[in-house]
This record gives structure tokens, sequence and C-alpha cells, in this order.
């Protein structure tokens, strides 16, 4: 994940995998996941799905963010610190609290390993950008377009995703509370766009039918950054 933003060199590599000498946690779907953050704890996601938000006192959920494979989640300094963390899928995770601390520590601002760790980190912060854009001025048609291109981008750059395909374990409810839509517009949604030829929607494997098609319909200001690589 990391070289995709920024070349690592091999020195970087053989630091990061001994970064990683804890046994990995597995948790179901639905658990909490265990952070301290009085221990600036951080915990990189190996496999499955994780969600970040809130609950409200009736019951309506709001999902933030996403954690993907590759990802790094941090208990403090990061701006979505206090939100509850919760796998949606079954999850592995790894320690990653002395890579996390090592970076945070003054060090050479030339080092690429630095470099690609800062644009990483710009990355996350882009996409709270992007999730507070969708929810406040873009209508259904739109919010969902402009997710599923974020999340094939997320693969596509982790080498997960190809060709329209990309991997999406997650039912109808939760796209829909991650879009702050109910269950049954976000099925209508769904459906509209399965009509224009746009998007095949399955939990587990979705298909962008028309990726040039799907970008048109998230009609998002360019001010937010590209979302697909240009090798897309």
């Amino acid at each position: 994940m990391l070289a995709s933003f920024a070349p690592v060199a091999p020195d970087d590599t053989t630091m990061i995998r001994r970064s990683f000498t804890a046994a990995p946690q597995q948790l179901p779907a639905g658990a909490a996941l265990p952070l301290d953050p009085e221990r600036n704890q951080a915990r990189l996601v190996v496999k499955g799905w994780i969600a970040r938000g809130a609950m409200l006192t009736d019951g309506r959920r709001q999902i933030v963010g996403l954690s993907l494979p590759g990802d790094v989640i941090v208990a403090s300094g990061s701006v979505d610190a206090d939100l509850q963390v919760w796998a949606l899928t079954e999850i592995v995770t790894v320690d990653a609290t002395a890579f996390w601390i090592a970076l945070s520590e003054p060090g050479p601002a030339a080092s690429p390993l630095r470099e690609a760790w800062r644009r990483f980190r710009t990355a996350e912060r882009l996409r709270m950008a992007r999730q507070v854009i969708r929810l406040g001025r873009l209508n259904a048609y739109e919010r969902t377009a402009h997710l599923l291109l974020e999340l094939y981008e997320r693969q596509v750059r982790l080498g997960t995703a190809g060709g329209g395909v990309l991997h999406l374990p997650l039912t109808q409810d939760v796209l829909a509370d991650i879009l702050g839509l109910s269950a049954v517009h976000m099925n209508r949604t769904l459906q509209q766009l399965r009509r224009d030829v746009l998007v095949d929607y399955r939990a587990g494997r979705t298909v962008l039918q028309d990726l040039k098609g799907l970008t048109q319909a998230a009609s998002l200001s360019a001010v937010c950054g590209p979302l697909l690589p240009a090798a897309s």
C-alpha cells in the first residue's frame, strides 16, 4: 500500500516487516476493535473490512469511514479517534504501534518511507472530506456512484481489483449506513444504477460496467482529487 504512494527503499521494507512481530488478532464480524488511545496504539488491517462511525440513541447508525486491508488504524492523533470501530466482516489485524511510533518521531524529511506515509495519511484525510461532501451535497444516485468509485480506486491501488470488478462484502444495509440513506432508498438507487447499465451490484462482488459513465454520475468537483488512478 505504501509503495503505491511513493517508492519504498529495501531497507524501509525490512524495517516495516520487523515492526510487525506480534501475533495477528482475528475477530468475527460485528466485534469491536480494541484500541487503547493512552498507548497511542495502532493496528494494521491484514484481512477484512472495518467501519468507523457512531450509533444514535434511536438505533440509527452512521458510518463515516472504512478501513480495508493495507490500512493502519490509529487510536489517537486522527480526526476520527473518538468514533466506534468495529468489524464489518471477519477481520485479521496485527499490532502496528511500533511502526506508527517510528514514523511519528522526528526523522529525515526526505525519507522515501516518510513521504509514502505522508501521502498515505493525506489520502485518508481526503476520503473524510469526500464523505462530508457526499453526505452534504450529493443526491443518493451521486453518493452511491462516488462511493463505489472510491472503493474501486483503493482496491486498484492495492492490486486487488481491476477491469471494473471490485470486492464488495457489504450488504445494502451497510451501504445505506455509509451513505446516510434508508434501506429502501438504497435498494432503489442500486436498481437505478443497474437499469442504467452502470453497476451490477452483488454483495461480495460488484462490477462497475461503465467507469466513465459512473464518474459522470458521481458529479464530484475535481477539487477533491481524481477518483481513479491514471492507469484505469
